[in-house]
């Protein structure tokens, strides 16, 4: 059993991944617009990460569940793609220097070189956050697995504050800012040094056990509610009982198999996720236009200290205060979700959060006011927490008994060997499909309805179908 300590410790690298999150939301959209790309192109820039996302993202899982190094399965990975988001949040805010320095200063091409450094990042914080909970549960007993989970969100929510406040914070007034060449860059600074700091915390957390040694000696690995099972089975001399196999360890073909023939759980499970997804990154993505430009009336595109550049900027760094609200929200809330999981069951908690985002995401659309912004932004924390939750506790229930469906209110055993790694994945898989289809349609969205409102609408929406389709979810009891 794991001290709330060495918890944190593992949870410590989902600080810097949502840190990272957190700036990203807040900037990367006004840092586009203010490079000259109008709304349309702007948001299809948010199209690269989910695009390589939706392709490697299983990928790298897959390969992680097959790594024979002696380092473990997991840790490598993370550490090579930590490397990699600490070298795309270096190019992110300085896309116009780079350009400059190398003699391409074009819009075109400072364009790209944001979308190179957006997309290196997006994709290694995602990659990262899958793998990052798959190791904390691998390395934890089942009664602490629900603990490490509701850790992870508690100080990422703290994580996602961070970030938020970051961009709250006028950087260029302060003695420090004269080293910066803008409030950005300072921002990803401060961001840069927290994601280091989590992820050498991480690494060095817990050892694991090499794949080559678990495949040795069964007792070495992972322990699941299923292997508790067969081994009660062997000793009372059942000759029937199932045969214990590593199904992390499961080669690229049959991979590909199980994700082309989920099991109709997986299947509900994953809808459920790719329209909650759907329903929070408008708000994730956009949030920060939105304020500025509909509830401040500001216009990232005129010229600098115009009137309505200075309330875009105002309106941006009040957006950090809600978004703060709601990371924070989010870290509270991780407190008792357990609790209330335990008291009224998953089914209500999953679409109680869904429901919650609905409402106020059509009450700050509708509404526009500085005030009920604030208070949407609490109840979008509450779904936050839900949806970094519950998927993955109701996949470790799945992998934990080997079960995927169930006959006359019992758990049918399954035949067929399922990556826990990949399937975890696959959440990570949903959302990067979510940004792709958000990105490539919420722009003409905005320009056909000529405001940024209309992404409160969408993320009201599709958190409404996400709350319908929670309904169908498989519970098994949890």
């Amino acid at each position: 059993t794991k001290t709330r300590w060495e918890l944190v410790r593992l949870s410590l690298l989902i600080v810097g991944i949502e840190c990272t999150y957190a700036t990203e939301t807040a900037f990367v959209a006004p840092i586009l617009l203010a490079i000259g790309l109008p709304h349309t192109l702007m948001t299809m820039m948010w199209a690269m990460p989910p695009i390589v996302g939706v392709l490697f993202v299983p990928v790298v899982a897959s390969v992680s569940d097959r790594l024979r190094s002696v380092w473990g399965r997991r840790r490598p990975v993370l550490l090579i793609l930590g490397v990699a988001m600490l070298l795309g949040m270096m190019l992110l805010p300085h896309g116009r220097l780079i350009g400059e320095a190398i003699g391409l200063r074009s819009v075109a091409w400072v364009a790209t070189i944001t979308t190179i450094g957006l997309t290196t990042t997006d994709f290694s914080a995602e990659a990262s956050n899958g793998l990052c909970r798959t190791y904390a549960m691998e390395v934890c007993t089942i009664q602490d697995q629900a603990r490490v989970l509701s850790t992870m969100m508690l100080i990422g929510g703290l994580g996602g504050m961070l970030g938020y406040l970051f961009g709250a914070i006028d950087w260029i007034s302060l003695p420090v800012g004269q080293y910066f060449e803008s409030n950005e860059a300072a921002v990803f600074t401060a961001n840069w040094i927290v994601l280091l700091i989590g992820l050498v915390s991480t690494l060095t957390s817990f050892a694991e056990i090499p794949l080559p040694v678990q495949e040795e000696d069964e007792l070495l690995r992972p322990v699941t509610h299923w292997m508790l099972q067969n081994e009660v089975k062997r000793i009372r001399g059942d000759e029937y009982a199932a045969q214990t196999q590593l199904s992390e360890s499961i080669g690229f073909r049959q991979f590909l198999r199980n994700t082309v023939q989920m099991p109709r759980s997986m299947k509900i499970l994953c809808l459920t996720q790719f329209l909650s997804h759907m329903g929070y990154l408008p708000y994730c993505l956009y949030f920060t236009d939105f304020v500025g430009a509909e509830v401040f009336g500001g216009d990232i595109q005129t010229p600098e200290h115009s009137a309505a550049f200075v309330r875009y900027e105002e309106g941006l760094r009040f957006a950090c205060w809600g978004m703060a609200l709601f990371a924070g929200c989010a870290s509270l809330y991780s407190l008792v979700i357990e609790k209330l999981i335990d008291r009224i069951g998953a089914r209500p908690v999953y679409v109680g959060g869904l429901m919650a985002h609905c409402v106020g995401m059509l009450a700050m659309g509708l509404l526009r006011n500085r005030a009920i912004v604030m208070l949407c932004c609490s109840l979008t924390g509450i779904m936050y927490t839900t949806i970094y939750s519950i998927p993955f506790l109701l996949i470790s229930h799945y992998h934990s008994k080997n079960s995927f469906h169930m006959e006359d209110g019992k758990c049918v055993e399954s035949t067929e060997p399922r990556g826990f790694g990949a399937d975890v994945s696959m959440m990570s898989s949903v959302l990067c499909l979510a940004q792709l289809i958000v990105s490539l349609v919420m722009g003409v969205l905005i320009d056909a309805a000529g405001t940024t409102a209309v992404i409160t609408y969408v993320a009201g929406g599709c958190s409404f179908l996400a709350a319908m389709s929670a309904m169908a979810v498989l519970y098994m009891g949890l």
